[in-house]
């Protein structure tokens, strides 16, 4: 097993909300980096087990809840618990989804992942 992290990003558009797809495949854990852009906003999450399949709004089936990182602002790296990690673990492909549009520039998002 590597202890060495892989690095992706993910980008929201100028005007939107949804970001494009993140492959997280062959990865367990993430950690988000949001860019000094990023307007306050909470994370949802879409996941599918295609690259360009219909993505659906990720929930736990033990109280059906959205899975969510609270309102966040610009500039911050996001650690997502256990509880996220294992309700992700097995959804291959991913986008973020702000609650807030992403106003006036693209919002290029670095993620780390490990295995």
């Amino acid at each position: 097993m590597s202890l060495l992290c892989d690095k992706k990003t993910v980008t929201i558009l100028a005007g939107e909300t949804i970001s494009t797809v993140l492959d997280k495949i062959a990865f367990k854990y993430l950690c988000i980096f949001l860019p000094s852009n990023w307007v306050t906003s909470a994370i949802t999450f879409q996941g599918c087990d295609t690259i360009d399949g219909t993505f659906n709004t990720i929930i736990k089936a033990s109280d059906a809840s959205i899975i969510t990182i609270a309102s966040i602002d610009a500039s911050k790296v996001v650690i997502l618990d256990y509880d996220v990690i294992e309700a992700m673990v097995a959804i291959p492909y991913i986008k973020l989804v702000s609650t807030q549009t992403q106003t006036s520039t693209d919002k290029i998002i670095i993620i780390t992942l490990k295995r």
